[in-house]
């Protein structure tokens, strides 16, 4: 009989074991934003710099956006929160990355560099910037009813 942990399914079960974890875990989340309107309930707390200043944060409206694009309303995506598709985009290629990574079955190139992130920050604070500005309202989340 085969010890467990040992053997060839082991190699690669166990280094995929995070990836999976997290895409499991984001899987529940989805489902559960999208069966609950969370135009209609809240599901998370309070943004907390929107609390204290009144300002959209990159992230308000992020639920509401998730709520959307699972049921096909794009546009209503865009508005909730237009930087959606590219955080979107960026998590999934970290996620393929790592996931490659860990199990080996490929390389894809990461840029892992400080002036992408100081980009990726820049986006973010030119995108908080500009759903903030009176002329941009349009950026900002939707209110809730």
């Amino acid at each position: 009989m085969a010890e467990v942990g040992r053997g060839p399914l082991s190699a690669v079960v166990a280094p995929a074991s995070g990836p999976a974890l997290v895409a499991a875990g984001l899987v529940a989340a989805t489902t559960v934003v999208a069966v609950r309107d969370p135009f209609r309930h809240h599901l998370t707390p309070p943004c907390p710099f929107h609390a204290l200043t009144g300002l959209w944060c990159p992230f308000c409206g992020g639920t509401r956006a998730i709520w959307a694009t699972v049921h096909g309303h794009f546009g209503l995506m865009m508005h909730a929160n237009a930087l959606l598709p590219v955080m979107a985009l960026a998590a999934a290629w970290g996620w393929v990355t790592w996931l490659g990574k860990a199990t080996g079955w490929w390389r894809c190139p990461y840029p892992s560099t400080r002036a992408v992130a100081w980009a990726f920050a820049g986006l973010l604070i030119t995108f908080t910037v500009l759903r903030n500005l009176p002329g941009l309202s349009f950026l900002a989340p939707p209110a809730l009813a």
